[in-house]
């Protein structure tokens, strides 16, 4: 499959990303119809990829309250999409983080395993989010092309944030970033099982 590397140059971000481009990845693997609290904007249909010239730089979505409703809530899985075999079929994976008022508030290891599909990661305890507005973003380990390439959709992406040598801001010069979320507004591990008064009397 011929892969070409094109160089974007964003003049109003001050940074430049490689684009990984394609014409027509066959996408075998189309997620599923949308579960309760899977949190998307992408159409689910692999087009292209994106890295940075260097690790360390961030991809990201936003979620709001046009998903959450302004609730607070705990996000339980991350997953994204790596573009297939982009250099080749090892896989570097990527940080998955979860940035809200209070900053990076989380960080958990994404391992890519064939790229093209949704994989998912857990983070080692559910993150909490206490107004419903956060971004998940993709850190890139390693730098162009000894790197993952981000899946992104053929569709403008209005929810779309790049974090480059810390200077944060939207963009809507990408299609989706391929990323989502797992996201339940009941404390998935509360850590004290609910009991009454009774209970606790008919121990003793």
């Amino acid at each position: 499959m011929k892969k070409t590397l094109l160089i974007l140059l964003v003049a109003a971000a001050v940074f430049a990303a490689n684009s990984v481009v394609t014409s027509g990845i066959p996408y075998n693997a189309h997620p599923q119809p949308p579960v309760e609290y899977e949190f998307y904007w992408d159409d689910g249909i692999l087009a292209s990829g994106w890295c940075w010239y260097t690790g360390g730089n961030y991809w990201a979505v936003q979620f709001d309250e046009e998903k959450t409703g302004g609730d607070e809530g705990w996000l339980t899985l991350y997953g994204a999409v790596a573009y297939p075999n982009y250099p080749d079929s090892t896989y570097q994976g990527c940080y998955m983080h979860t940035f809200s008022d209070q900053g990076d508030i989380d960080r958990t290891f994404l391992q890519f395993v064939i790229g093209g599909v949704f994989e998912w990661v857990a983070p080692e305890e559910p993150v909490y989010i206490p107004d419903g507005v956060f971004l998940v973003a993709w850190e890139q380990i390693g730098n162009a092309p000894a790197c993952d390439a981000i899946g992104v959709d053929a569709e403008a992406g209005t929810h779309n944030w790049t974090g480059y040598q810390g200077s944060w801001g939207p963009t809507t010069l990408f299609g989706d970033f391929m990323i989502r979320c797992y996201w339940d507004d009941e404390d998935p591990d509360p850590g004290v099982e609910n009991t009454t008064w009774g209970e606790i009397k008919a121990l003793y």
